[in-house]
């Protein structure tokens, strides 16, 4: 069972706390712009330098302490926004623990948490506000123990909502902030003085799911510092670059590589909304995003209509070999052959990494194909996160690359052959110290000598990349013992114009013989428009027959024991966790509640619409 360690491709930046990469980023990079966003869309935006950030988070860290709360469970729950960084930064930077809380947590889920992470002080957004209010209401009867609740941008509160100044458990942030700034320049400043042992658990994030399954991760300065560093080691950025930010900050993908972007002197420019994500990148210059594969794979979509509307595909085609032939000669010409496509995103992005989920290899390749630097990334809260990342200098399409600096990578097999699927094993000083409260989850997936169990299966390929085939626990063992993965369907079933989402599953017969089954979330209007005879308003009939020949072609680029039996479509969304990945037993339970209710099984539903049954 060989193993793999990342190596770095260059220099990197190395702090030991976020404490530490706060003051120093401030001294690096002091009068350059750190963060620009909008209070709303509609608003002038707002600019935020280094200098601005630290002095910020020290303030509010200050306030932490002056109000008793240094050392204790702080949380913060909300939209991104400046204030999240700077309450997050300052829970860390004060020596206390944090706990990023999902955003889009019900009520009942997010008292649940408070409840489970005992946390003292919550930080949160306006957006939030009547939901908080309601909790801080009710806490005698929910339990919840929160002794102050920090309410960020309050001007914004809507005008039907009213600040409780009568409630000395609300307070404005901009009244912390003022109290810390009179106690730094009066000479204390605990961001400064406090000792912070960077091996010490300083983070609790809840994994996605419901608060009664999910598990507090356990995370230290020194697992995010490594992560940091070693990602520095990766990826080029440059100070002053702008980098568009999307993803929720209390994912650890979009947190750990924020801390990078801020290492790197960059300025972060906060999303004013899936609406406006065109106009931002153009109005900012946006040079680099980091992203889940749906964003890009919409862009894609509207980039390819846009080239079959304009004319131009014969063109394109006879444009990308000729400028992936002059590359082997390191003539790069791509983003002049190509720039009409890079202009409608701004005319400046150059770098995209995509991470949290899979994305098929066409994607990769046309991006890249177009000029951008199209990056695969892989990683799980539970390794701070990043484990593997692909590079312009190893982009092995349908991998997601090398392990990064200092992180080992082993696959969990007997067999020596490279390429051998089994569990893929990771460590490094990026893996977390264990779960919550909760020894016998973390014994089941660390090792006492580090390595810990992903969950996912993959193999290495002979130039040391790691590709993902599935998780373990969703795959599917056949009646002949055979094994498939449902993620490796699903990304086939993907590609077929108008399927939006694919679920795949391991399903029983009267015999217990076990098929492969799929549901097909579907767009009946782009179904419509691929008929052999367009209609945007396609029957079931129309569609069942449409759907069943892409369903051959599927299959006879599979195995045939990997072959899909039956399959039904639908236009109803999937179970989801909040991070929007399918809740696989939930989901295939509403499918054989469904079938069962219309008193069918899959065989005699094969090809027809879920919904209608």
């Amino acid at each position: 069972m060989a193993s793999i360690v990342g190596k770095p491709l260059h220099e990197g930046v190395r702090y030991e706390t976020m404490r530490d990469l706060i003051l120093g980023s401030k001294e690096k990079f002091a009068t350059k712009d750190a963060f620009v966003f909008r209070r709303k869309p509609t608003e002038a935006e707002i600019h935020k330098t280094y200098n601005d950030f630290a002095s910020d988070v020290e303030y509010v860290a200050e306030a932490i302490s002056l109000n008793g709360f240094q050392g204790k469970h702080l949380g913060v729950v909300g939209e991104n926004a400046y204030e999240w960084m700077v309450s997050y930064s300052a829970i860390l930077s004060s020596g206390s623990v944090g706990l990023p809380l999902d955003r889009l947590l019900p009520e009942q889920e997010l008292i649940n948490l408070l409840i489970r992470g005992k946390v003292d002080v919550l930080f949160y957004h306006q957006k939030h506000h009547e939901m908080i209010l309601n909790i801080a209401k009710n806490e005698k009867e929910n339990g919840v123990k929160v002794q102050k609740y920090v309410c960020m941008c309050t001007e914004y509160i809507a005008a039907n909502l009213e600040f409780p100044k009568d409630d000395p458990r609300f307070v404005d942030i901009k009244d912390w902030i003022e109290e810390g700034r009179q106690s730094v320049e009066g000479g204390s400043s605990i961001m400064r003085r406090v000792a912070i042992d960077p091996e010490e658990t300083r983070i609790i994030l809840f994994t996605s799911g419901t608060t009664a399954m999910s598990k507090g991760v356990m995370l230290s300065h020194k697992n995010i510092m490594s992560n940091v560093y070693a990602i520095s080691t990766t990826l080029t950025l440059h100070p002053g670059e702008r980098i568009f930010s999307i993803l929720p900050l209390h994912h650890t993908f979009e947190n750990t590589c924020e801390y990078f972007m801020l290492v790197r002197g960059c300025c972060i420019c906060f999303s004013d909304g899936l609406r406006y994500i065109v106009k931002n990148l153009n109005e900012w210059h946006v040079e680099a995003c980091i992203s889940v594969p749906l964003l890009f794979e919409n862009i894609h979509g509207k980039i390819k209509t846009g080239i079959e509307e304009s004319g131009k595909g014969q063109i394109i085609d006879v444009l990308i070999p000729v400028s992936n032939f002059l590359r082997k000669f390191k003539i790069d010409l791509r983003r002049v052959f190509f720039s009409s496509i890079i202009k409608k995103l701004g005319g400046h992005l150059r770098l995209i990494v995509i991470g949290g989920a899979g994305i098929s290899k066409n994607y990769i390749e046309d991006f890249n194909n177009w000029g951008f630097e199209f990056l695969m990334g892989y990683g799980l809260t539970e390794t701070s996160p990043v484990i593997a990342v692909t590079t312009s200098k190893c982009n092995v399409y349908g991998s997601v690359g090398r392990p990064i600096t200092g992180v080992e990578v082993k696959i969990d097999t007997d067999s020596p052959k490279i390429g051998t699927v089994g569990e893929i094993l990771s460590k490094s000083d990026c893996v977390m110290q264990g779960y919550y409260e909760n020894p016998e989850a973390t014994a089941e997936v660390l090792e006492e000598d580090g390595w810990f169990h992903t969950g996912d299966m993959g193999y290495l390929d002979k130039k040391g990349c790691l590709h993902i085939t599935g998780r373990v626990k969703s795959m599917i063992v056949l009646t002949n013992g055979k094994k498939a993965f449902p993620e490796e369907m699903e990304s086939l079933l993907n590609n077929i114009p108008g399927v939006k989402e694919a679920f795949v599953w391991g399903g029983k017969d009267e015999k217990d013989a076990v098929d492969i089954c799929a549901k097909l979330l579907i767009d009946r209007k782009v179904i419509g428009e691929n008929l052999p005879n367009p209609d945007t308003t396609a029957g079931d009939n129309a569609i069942r027959e449409y759907l069943s020949a892409k369903m051959k072609e599927v299959n006879h680029q599979m195995p045939s024991y990997k072959a899909i039996h039956y399959f039904v479509f639908s236009e109803t969304e999937m179970v989801k966790t909040t991070t929007l990945k399918v809740k696989r037993p939930q989901e295939q339970k509403a499918i054989e509640e469904r079938l069962a209710k219309a008193g069918t099984t899959m065989k005699a539903a094969n090809g027809q619409n879920l919904d209608t049954l």
